[in-house]
């Protein structure tokens, strides 16, 4: 799915590579996402550089208008 990102925001952001957990920016923009095996919906800022969020944490964003969904 894609996603539109309404204003920039930071988030805990994992690096593919190594796994390592660090503060992502994330700008205003669109945003590929896609639903991972664990349940969680996985937005991608970079090729390396990824952010994790539950699904109630993900309607929590849309419900703010910080997220939009583009396409599904």
């Amino acid at each position: 799915m894609r996603i539109k990102i309404t204003k920039s925001l930071v988030f805990e952001g994992q690096d593919s590579n190594t796994e390592n957990v660090s503060k992502t920016s994330f700008p205003a923009g669109e945003y590929l996402a896609s639903l991972t095996p664990e349940g969680k919906i996985e937005v991608i800022n970079t090729k390396m550089m990824k952010a994790f969020f539950s699904f109630s944490q993900f309607r929590e964003k849309v419900s703010l208008g910080e997220f939009i969904v583009v396409e599904a």
